[in-house]
């Protein structure tokens, strides 16, 4: 039998104070935030169909990290009374929010003491907007739409001096326009929630903007409320090797709001075209004008079935072999002790912002060697919310590259699977085994094997697989 799904949403506002350490750039040579430009939200939407339900927190910021990410999930997890598997943390990944967590700010002095206060009150944010949306539950009904935006491109571009792989607009590599769109109205027709999924790293806004921002997404957020008067979420899609068209290493905010309504614009296309329910046209007659007028009644159909299923599957990926990481942490220290007696010294800009890049880098290196150390192996968590047999929700942690979420929502038995990164937990890159050869950043700081995305494709499509089978049970 067909289940009735209940939705509810919830807003709140997530801005650090100014001063708070910012960004996350090795080549910014600021350290506090000195602004905002655009609020940081915290989103949330819980989903039921009488049996499960399930809560999607939507974040603007960049990740919450490992050492943090398990307080939050149990402050969620006790605040709503769901278990782990029926949350999702689900970040937008903006580069220009604040610095946030205690493991990756090592290159950083200046506001990292306003962080510790930040995050504690971030728990109780999060904890709590998903425990409103739980209270705001009503019926509603639900629908998907797709349709394309070009503010993306593929970022590992070959510069022509030396054939290095940096961060660029790679025009010819593979990227991924696809937007896709979940609009869920009350059974009166009223306007209640919006799902984007699309697949851009949220870096337009650069390392020479010292103000915090939620980059595109919050801007896309902003049009489509406008447009639909829907509370909207961003699901990040498989972004790993993906960025927009414009900004990234200088002017990015006076771009990421121009970018931001491309793509909002879009979404509220979609949206508009998306109709939950559901009808088609019968011939009722004819009135006599200059024309004769076909007059038509709308016959109404049952609705879909909503029956709302959960599917969590630990997937063992394995690892490449980093140096020692005792090795690898003495020499990042050394760039932080560097950088640190520059800024004290009043150094030159140039040397400080190439210290700072060092500093970055080297402690990056040193902190994935020291979490995998012994390891020839790391548990992921595979995560699928499901809705249906038209929408599946799958996620996974980290930044896994746009031919991963092609792959799934290719094979996948859902017409509408909205594949995400950036979940739950901060994490690493996973890149597709045919970019290791070309190195670059994203592979020189991943701590996995290249055969470890053909392993996360096939478990993510398994789940679904089986997700689906249940609907013929």
């Amino acid at each position: 039998m067909a289940r009735q799904l209940y939705a509810g949403v919830a807003r709140t506002d997530i801005t650090p104070p100014p001063g708070i350490a910012h960004a996350g750039w090795g080549a910014q040579t600021h350290q506090r935030a000195a602004g905002v430009d655009l609020p940081l939200w915290a989103t949330a939407l819980a989903l039921s169909d009488g049996v499960e339900t399930v809560v999607i927190i939507d974040i603007d910021l960049i990740y919450i990290w490992d050492a943090e990410a398990p307080g939050v999930m149990r402050s969620v997890e006790q605040a709503t009374g769901l278990p782990a598997s029926h949350i999702r943390l689900a970040y937008t990944h903006t580069h220009s929010g604040p610095i946030n967590g205690a493991t990756w700010s090592s290159w950083v002095k200046e506001g990292a003491e306003m962080t510790p206060a930040y995050d504690a009150i971030l728990e109780h944010h999060i904890a709590g907007v998903a425990r409103q949306a739980l209270q705001r539950m009503r019926p509603v009904r639900i629908a998907a739409g797709s349709g394309e935006a070009r503010i993306n491109v593929n970022r590992r571009f070959q510069r022509p001096e030396d054939g290095a792989v940096i961060c660029g607009r790679n025009w010819a590599g593979p990227v991924d326009h696809q937007v896709q769109v979940v609009r869920l109205d009350d059974l009166e027709g009223a306007p209640l929630a919006v799902i984007v999924n699309y697949a851009c790293h949220p870096i337009t806004v650069g390392p020479d903007c010292d103000r915090v921002t939620p980059d595109y997404p919050g801007v896309m957020k902003r049009v489509v409320e406008q447009s639909t008067g829907a509370v909207c979420l961003f699901l990040q899609g498989a972004a790993g090797d993906i960025g927009p068209i414009q900004g990234v290493a200088r002017g990015g905010l006076a771009e990421y709001r121009r970018l931001g309504s491309i793509l909002g614009h879009e979404v509220s296309q979609i949206w508009w075209e998306i109709e939950p329910r559901r009808r088609r046209d019968r011939y009722a007659g004819t009135l006599e004008s200059g024309s004769p007028l076909a007059i038509y009644e709308d016959e109404i159909l049952p609705d879909l079935d909503a029956t709302l299923r959960v599917g969590v599957r630990e997937v063992e990926l394995p690892l490449k072999q980093f140096a020692p990481a005792a090795e690898l942490g003495a020499a990042a220290a050394c760039h932080v002790e560097r950088l640190n007696r520059l800024r004290a010294e009043g150094g030159d800009l140039e040397a400080i912002r190439t210290e700072t890049m060092l500093a970055k880098r080297a402690g990056m290196r040193a902190e994935l060697a020291r979490r995998n150390e012994g390891r020839t192996h790391r548990n992921v968590t595979v995560q699928i919310f499901t809705i249906g047999a038209q929408i599946a929700l799958p996620a996974v942690p980290g930044e896994p590259f746009c031919e991963i979420g092609r792959r799934v929502k290719a094979s996948s038995p859902f017409p509408y699977t909205l594949f995400a990164g950036y979940a739950n937990i901060g994490w690493a890159y996973i890149p597709t085994a045919d970019a290791y050869p070309s190195g670059g950043y994203e592979i020189e700081i991943t701590p996995f094997a290249p055969e470890a995305a053909d392993i996360l494709v096939d478990a993510v499509l398994a789940l679904l697989r089986e997700k689906a089978s249940e609907l013929h049970r």
